[in-house]
């Protein structure tokens, strides 16, 4: 496929996710009670704050594609961006706003900053940043993987404090990835994750008593107790009642106080309830194309850094869209993570679009190469051209 293909075809999907995204947040709090609408109606402030947050998204994703391959790749602006999440990360726990016993946003106004979802995007430029930096000693060193794990840690670590494991969980996965397709061995990371992992698993989960609910209430639903096996229950009964072909477009039942969460995290079982399995399988469907397409540019890219850029953009897109709807259908324990570009939530969506961006620099880069090589090409079959026709001629070559 071609790099001009890829680029418009990487707008288009992303364009299509964000009209239903604001065509299910319309459809997921009507007629919600305590949401302030009337009977029937819209809350249509939910609407605006998502179709603002699209349109400031879209705005920083051409800002971030202006800036091109070469400024994106600059050190400075790297550190600003990591700097950025770090001090948002800091200021939350001093000036943060709490929700469900979580203080995981900065009240801006109108806006509410996540700093965690900065994290996500400042790992993605800043192990993109290192590891291409000392590239083959990657390969045949520690010194290439030790810095990024150091610098995961610290960040997990200021993103667990605001209780939010989900975005933990996604970012080690990226990383991970990032780290392997830069070419490090794969038991570099198998020495790491085995005793950590465990070590992890106990003191997040099994310790904490409303983490170790959800695990109870992803391992038996229907006979576990409290919040997460009511919610994974009303879940499961939303997605049975759309059967094949759904209830129809705002005709949900289960959103009306019975399903928490409805036009956030699990709003993909609206989309099952109102469009049935072949919605859902649609929606999983334009999300497996999103990846593919990300991963195609990133193969087409001749450049080490823009590569894992690119991989790093799709990896943070992929894995919270798919968990997300693993969490939804019940195939993996409950954690806190929004559908990419559907679920309500500002700093989302603001920076899946600005990964988007990302992956436009990296697509246009490889549009421009692909001009210069064929450049070059019909440069070089003239010159052989005219050489022939020297040497047809008789003239010495």
């Amino acid at each position: 496929m071609s790099a001009r293909w890829l680029r418009i075809q990487l707008w288009f999907l992303v364009v299509v996710l964000c009209c239903f995204g604001l065509v299910m947040i319309a459809s997921s709090t009507s007629m919600g009670i305590g949401s302030g609408a009337k009977d029937g109606g819209i809350t249509y402030s939910f609407l605006i704050k998502q179709a603002v947050a699209m349109a400031i998204g879209a705005i920083v994703a051409m800002v971030i594609s202006s800036l091109g391959a070469e400024r994106l790749r600059q050190g400075w602006l790297v550190a600003l961006v990591v700097a950025a999440a770090l001090g948002s990360l800091a200021l939350v726990h001093v000036v943060g706003r709490e929700n469900h016993g979580a203080k995981r946003w900065i009240d801006l106004g109108p806006i509410n900053l996540q700093p965690a979802e900065l994290a996500k995007f400042a790992l993605v430029l800043a192990a993109a940043w290192h590891l291409s930096r000392v590239a083959e000693r990657v390969r045949s060193s520690w010194y290439g993987v030790l810095l990024p794990l150091i610098g995961f840690a610290l960040v997990a670590g200021l993103v667990y404090m605001t209780k939010d494991l989900g975005s933990v969980v996604v970012m080690g996965v990226v990383l991970g990835a990032m780290i392997l397709f830069a070419g490090a061995p794969w038991w570099y990371l198998l020495l790491v994750g085995l005793p950590c992992v465990p070590a992890m698993l106990y003191y997040t989960v099994f310790q904490v008593a409303y983490r170790r609910d959800r695990l109870l209430a992803f391992l038996d639903p229907w006979n576990a107790d409290g919040p997460a096996a009511y919610h994974l229950r009303q879940s499961f009964i939303a997605i049975g009642s759309g059967g094949l072909f759904g209830v129809g477009l705002g005709q949900s039942t289960s959103k009306l106080a019975f399903l928490p969460e409805k036009h956030t995290d699990f709003i993909f079982a609206v989309i099952s309830e109102e469009l049935g399995l072949a919605g859902a399988l649609a929606v999983a469907g334009f999300y497996l194309i999103l990846v593919f397409t990300g991963l195609l540019i990133a193969s087409q890219a001749k450049d080490r850094y823009l590569r894992l850029l690119a991989i790093g953009a799709t990896m943070v897109l992929g894995t919270q869209a798919f968990w997300n709807m693993m969490v939804v259908t019940g195939a993996v324990p409950t954690k806190g993570l929004t559908l990419p570009f559907i679920s309500y939530g500002g700093s989302s969506v603001v920076v899946c679009l600005a990964l988007i961006g990302v992956l436009d620099v990296v697509a246009f880069a490889n549009v421009v190469a692909l001009r210069a090589d064929k450049s070059s090409s019909r440069i070089g079959a003239a010159v052989r051209s005219e050489k022939a026709w020297r040497w047809h001629s008789g003239e010495v070559v």
